[in-house]
């Protein structure tokens, strides 16, 4: 895509070539906004690094390699682990690294999902003009990647999703239930790489249902079953791609206000899928 607009810059016409330009400039905007708000961010002490959530997939990680406890209750409860089991593993391979470089690494795969949230760099950058993206994309959790799992799934490759829903439950509402055979291998990996860790799935069952209803921070004032009732209803009766892209979004369990960015997944899908104004006809005078 980003190819198409620069050979439109280059053999388009003047509207084409006038559209391409402001198109890129906003892009390059974006981008420029992202990294003010994360230097800026940085220096106040909004965006520490490494962040407070790598602190804990670091923790969980090396718990996970020596043999400890991962579900338990931590004070703040918002400091607990509550993603499934094999999260918990991918961390113990990452964990081994400086803390640093970890904050890092999460950075560029929140980098690259925006670049699946958009369709292209010119759309990830433009995507970059929304303030929270710069809060999720400094504060080291896993909303973007999230958003990039539904509007992978909605788009045809569920694969991701498998490992979003293990994370937030709502990616699983994007998957489509013909793409059911793609999710398989996803499936089958996720359990596989657990065969070592089998203890960890009835542990995790405990600790999520023992906190069930818990308030475990800065959430919408908005339950977790009135939002599933509303995704159930999208998915059963709007059944648009949007719409199962915001069921997805709005069915992740503990929603913070800053979970609020990974509606840029179903705002992202509707504008894709629109179609494009038709250009205009010039009226041809007969000889």
């Amino acid at each position: 895509m980003v190819w198409e607009r620069l050979a439109q810059l280059r053999d388009g016409t003047d509207r084409e070539r006038r559209y391409s330009r402001t198109v890129i400039a906003l892009s390059f905007g974006g981008v420029a906004f992202l990294l003010i708000q994360l230097v800026v961010g940085s220096e106040m002490g909004l965006f520490p690094i490494p962040g407070r959530d790598v602190l804990i997939w670091d923790r969980v990680g090396d718990a996970v390699r020596s043999g400890l406890p991962i579900y338990y209750d931590a004070t703040p409860l918002t400091d607990s682990f509550w993603y499934a089991p094999p999260l918990a593993i991918l961390f113990a391979g990452t964990s081994w690294l400086p803390i640093e470089l970890q904050h890092w690494l999460f950075v560029v795969v929140r980098i690259l999902a925006l670049r699946v949230i958009g369709g292209s760099w010119i759309g990830a950058g433009l995507a970059c003009w929304f303030p929270l993206v710069a809060l999720d994309m400094g504060g080291g959790n896993f909303n973007l990647p999230i958003a990039a799992c539904i509007v992978a799934a909605i788009r045809g490759r569920p694969q991701l999703a498998v490992w979003g829903a293990l994370a937030k439950l709502g990616p699983a509402f994007a998957v489509d239930l013909r793409d059911w055979r793609k999710v398989l291998p996803s499936l089958a990996i996720a359990a596989l790489i657990t065969l070592p860790w089998l203890h960890l799935w009835p542990e995790w069952f405990v600790h999520i249902f023992a906190n069930l209803g818990s308030q475990l921070g800065p959430e919408i004032p908005l339950p977790f079953a009135v939002r599933l009732v509303a995704a159930l209803g999208l998915v059963l009766l709007v059944r648009t791609r949007w719409s199962r892209g915001l069921a997805a979004a709005i069915a992740i369990p503990a929603f913070y206000w800053g979970s609020l960015v990974v509606l840029i997944a179903p705002v992202a899908i509707f504008l894709r899928d629109s179609p494009p104004a038709p250009a205009p006809q010039l009226a041809v005078e007969p000889a």
